[in-house]
């Protein structure tokens, strides 16, 4: 496996809470923990964590460090990826996805964790409350099982006639399970019959795809946990064009690459108030102390150029709610 690791350092001013200034006169240091690949431009999402830490004055390389560790897609080595970044002695760490979110959990109980984005951190396991998380992990979460009769419903608006359902979900990943488990029950009542197999490997979603291929659903169903939506977004995007599928999924970054709709909060804006959690506790906040927030607005995206592609006819309608149109 060959891992992402980068430092990002420089000259600058130290913006740090009393307690760390007695530690020593280094810049804060922020470790960021991914079972994706780290990506050069950042990702949307990243790009969005990054302009809200300079919102608050947290110039990565010259007020702050950032260290990255990436266990490039491979959940099954995160822990090791995990130790090596707290190696590093990070001040807070910042993660996203429940792999890393447990990973982080499981691999301190001092340093503060902070979610970036996170389906469920209570069906997890990883706080009990998210109006007292306790312990040392605070951030932004949602749930994406909550919103998947919806994106049923909107697909079927799209696709009045649509009957075979299927569902790609990361078996890894306990909330990509419990959503997909959301979306079969769903199926049932927009007369949907619906395949959902859990996968675990880029191998098995590549030899699901051309099973797919062979045995064409109507709908494709991504769950939003997990790292195989996020490190295939192409492959699952080319898929629905190629085989003419609409693809229907939590994550505006697949709708963008090609999929036809997508129905969730804004992870960037979830990215970008991640960073407000970053600056309390580089402030002295407790983890303990900082209610875990849920966004209050949802996004729907809809790629017109795919559906154009596809031969799926979007109502205007639903166009007209649409808050991000790709053409």
């Amino acid at each position: 496996m060959k891992r992402r690791a980068l430092l990002v350092s420089g000259a600058g001013a130290v913006m740090a809470p009393r307690w760390l200034l007695a530690q020593s006169a280094r810049r804060p240091r922020i470790g960021y923990l991914l079972l994706t690949p780290v990506t050069e431009p950042p990702s949307r999402e990243r790009r969005a964590f990054l302009e809200g830490l300079r919102e608050f004055g947290h110039i990565p390389g010259k007020t702050v460090e950032i260290v990255y560790r990436s266990a490039e897609g491979e959940v099954e080595f995160i822990d090791a990826v995990c130790q090596e970044l707290l190696e590093q002695k990070p001040d807070v760490i910042a993660v996203s996805g429940s792999a890393a979110v447990l990973a982080a959990k499981k691999a301190t109980r001092t340093i503060p964790i902070v979610m970036l984005a996170l389906g469920d951190p209570v069906g997890i396991g990883a706080v009990t409350s998210l109006a007292r998380p306790g312990g040392n992990l605070t951030g932004v979460s949602f749930i994406s099982s909550d919103l998947a009769a919806k994106r049923l419903q909107l697909a079927k608006e799209c696709v009045p006639g649509a009957k075979r359902l299927s569902v790609i979900w990361d078996r890894r990943n306990s909330n990509a399970r419990a959503e997909s488990r959301a979306a079969v029950a769903a199926a049932k009542q927009f007369d949907l019959v619906a395949h959902s197999p859990g996968l675990a490997s880029d191998a098995e979603l590549a030899r699901e795809l051309v099973r797919l291929a062979r045995d064409r659903p109507d709908i494709l169903y991504v769950a939003f946990e997990g790292g195989l939506a996020t490190s295939n977004r192409t492959a699952l995007a080319e898929f629905g064009l190629q085989q003419r599928v609409p693809v229907v999924s939590g994550w505006s970054f697949l709708t963008e690459a090609g999929g036809l709709l997508s129905y969730a909060p804004d992870i960037s804006a979830m990215f970008r108030r991640g960073a407000y959690y970053v600056d309390r506790v580089l402030k002295g906040a407790k983890p303990a102390q900082l209610p875990i927030e849920l966004p209050t607005q949802v996004e729907l995206a809809i790629n017109l150029k795919t559906a154009k592609a596809i031969g799926v006819d979007v109502p205007r309608e639903l166009l007209l709610r649409a808050d991000r149109v790709f053409e």
